[in-house]
């Protein structure tokens, strides 16, 4: 299946940023069930286009200008295989990496008690009915958390979005020393478009990482495009870095993601 995706992002300053510099990941990634056609990512000046320890492509944009906005456009099409029911771990980032907690998917007692029905003697179909659970217990809710919201945090009230749902899911999995990633990406709905980049889980069992897109209740990544693969939403970010000045921010964040004939 192709997908057209077209990802815009901007950001307005209050006041007069005098540097800034930001670490953008808003390139897909080459993996064997996804072939990127075409993909361009407008930004206001040149950057260096790195790799990060995870694989991600990474934009180092340096702006040493006053400037109060930062524009970002990325779009492209990439192709993804709908047959594909699960992935081969990637060589360079050792499956063990993710079975270590960070301060965003600590786990709390709660989460523990919540999550030890499922996970005495874990497999695929424990795996999909914790995340069937978790979705009745915490539901889709927005604008009640935010990116720096722990997982422990966003179980206590009940409510997130699908960042939450990944970071509880994976922090639960990690206690009991099941490595557990965070995949950003976009997503493919035939029934509407999503305002901002997409979140889910990936476990490891067997020897293969296995989707849990906990928001949308997915276990196959047919409908999902990788654009970057972390321990946790920092690790993932499409926008993130640090600037001198510039005051409060508002950030306008659309995502178009249509299929191809």
């Amino acid at each position: 299946m192709k997908l057209q995706i077209s990802h815009q992002t901007n950001y307005y300053y209050g006041e007069l940023a005098q540097r800034s510099v930001q670490y953008i990941r808003m390139t897909p990634m080459q993996l064997p069930h996804q072939i990127i056609h075409k993909w361009d990512v407008m930004i206001p000046k040149v950057a260096t286009n790195l790799k990060d320890g995870f694989g991600n492509n990474w934009l180092t944009l340096s702006r040493n200008e006053a400037h109060n906005n930062l524009q970002m456009q990325a779009s492209g099409i990439v192709e993804i295989n709908t047959d594909t029911e699960r992935l081969e771990d990637m060589p360079h980032v050792p499956y063990l990496l993710f079975t270590v907690q960070t301060p965003l998917t600590k786990c709390s007692e709660e989460m523990r008690e919540f999550a030890a029905p499922y996970l005495e003697k874990p497999t695929l179909d424990s795996l999909k009915s914790m995340a069937n659970a978790l979705i009745m217990k915490m539901p889709f809710v927005k604008d009640v958390t935010n990116v720096g919201t722990t997982a422990a945090e966003s179980f206590a009230i009940r409510a997130g979005v699908c960042q939450d749902h990944t970071h509880v899911f994976v922090g639960m999995l990690r206690d009991k020393q099941i490595p557990a990633r965070y995949v950003s990406g976009y997503l493919y709905d035939e029934t509407e478009n999503h305002m901002a980049s997409h979140a889910w889980a990936e476990a490891w069992l067997d020897g293969f990482w296995y989707t849990f897109d906990i928001s949308n209740q997915a276990f196959q990544p047919n409908s999902h495009v990788y654009v970057a693969i972390g321990r946790d939403y920092l690790d993932t970010a499409p926008v993130r870095g640090v600037r001198m000045g510039g005051g409060y921010e508002n950030l306008y964040s659309l995502v178009l993601v249509s299929k191809l004939a």
